[in-house]
């Protein structure tokens, strides 16, 4: 059972998480109307999106660096403060270089956040807690393309702003109940400190954390432009339409948290299967149904992706064993932020140089080329 009181951990994981994610689901939907703001073009997405995702390769790592040298209570509540102090920068300034520095930011202290979040899963080890607070990510990205779709752009991050203020003061409290495990830098690394992981395991279990998050982050940066450039959607119902992917994403990882506290059984491999073959089914999909349809579908993308992240992260350990969990984690999220930046760059340009189509196009792509992966990742099982 997963309890959630004012001295839980996890549920100040969850508000965190909430926090940082509003942001980050603000940017994609608001950008139809927010590059008017700017006078920029629509591929200028992708230079904003790049520099946020700079910021997150940079500190995706950092979680065992960070909290070797502070309390997670301390880097909690300093990053948190740092980040309402970045979105109030990104809701006022008018100046196109001054949005991608306070989007840099953005990333680099949500990087920070997210490392240290996956830790804590890495030592938590429970799918139905990793659901509660990936579904908790799920509702700010609901709520950030929801605030920006009835009110403004600078409305939603100064909104942001507030939310990340609240989370660094639930952080600081002392009454918190931190895992004794996240005071140690890393997990025993057996009689003579050397870890031996399968190759065949670090590359199944890197690859698919390219591939997922990477469709997840393509989807909440582009989808809004593909669906008012390329498919005659107006903004403000392509702003919805974000909200109803993240929505999608919300319902799946909450319902895995309600799994877990009702004392069901959840299995990874299932969870995985089911996901994977729903999210190919989908991005296929989306490109060829008619546009009211491809709207409705990305509720849908959000709920087959909802499992994924939460599900590959709480089983690493059963991938390359307990005592290199600690390193993967940050591996498989530094992966994971390469792959998304760099896609979300790509895609810029294609938009750029070939046409609004080009983001639907690549999900599709990613979609098919992962389902393989993600079926062999979920039969490889470590020695521990």
């Amino acid at each position: 059972m997963i309890a959630l009181d004012r001295r839980s951990s996890l549920l100040v994981q969850c508000v965190t998480y909430l926090a940082f994610s509003a942001p980050i689901g603000m940017l994609g939907a608001g950008w139809p109307q927010a590059r008017e703001i700017f006078d920029a073009s629509s591929g200028s997405l992708g230079v904003v999106a790049g520099g946020y995702g700079m910021g997150r390769l940079v500190t995706a790592p950092l979680a065992l660096p960070i909290l070797r040298r502070w309390h997670i209570r301390t880097a909690s509540t300093v990053l948190g403060t740092a980040l309402s102090a970045a979105c109030v920068a990104v809701a006022l300034t008018r100046s196109f270089p001054m949005l991608v520095a306070a989007m840099t930011a953005v990333g680099l202290l949500t990087g920070c956040l997210d490392s240290m979040g996956n830790r804590y899963q890495s030592v938590v080890r429970n799918v139905g807690s990793a659901g509660l607070m990936f579904g908790a990510y799920g509702v700010g990205s609901t709520l950030g393309p929801a605030i920006v779709a009835t009110t403004s752009w600078t409305v939603g991050y100064l909104a942001a702003a507030a939310l990340a203020a609240s989370a660094a003061l639930l952080a600081s409290s002392r009454a918190v109940d931190w895992p004794a495990a996240l005071r140690t830098a890393e997990p025993p690394r057996g009689d003579h400190g050397k870890v031996r992981v399968p190759l065949r395991s670090v590359v199944l279990s890197l690859s698919v954390f390219a591939i997922y998050p990477g469709i997840e982050v393509l989807t909440a940066n582009w989808a809004a432009s593909y669906l008012e450039g390329d498919r005659g959607i107006s903004a403000t119902v392509a702003a919805w339409a974000m909200s109803g992917f993240w929505a999608g994403i919300t319902l799946g990882r909450l319902t895995l948290g309600q799994v877990a506290r009702r004392g069901w059984t959840i299995q990874p491999a299932r969870v995985l299967t089911m996901a994977g073959l729903g999210v190919a089914a989908v991005y296929l999909a989306i490109p060829v149904v008619p546009a009211p349809a491809a709207v409705g579908l990305l509720s849908l993308a959000g709920v087959s992706l909802a499992g994924i992240f939460p599900t590959l992260m709480s089983t690493t350990a059963d991938r390359v064993g307990v005592a290199a969990a600690g390193r993967m984690t940050g591996w498989q999220l530094l992966t994971a932020n390469v792959a998304a930046t760099s896609l979300s760059i790509a895609v810029g340009i294609g938009v750029d140089r070939t046409g609004d189509a080009v983001p639907a196009l690549a999900m599709a792509a990613l979609a098919v080329v992962g389902l393989p992966l993600l079926l062999t990742s979920v039969r490889v099982h470590a020695a521990t």
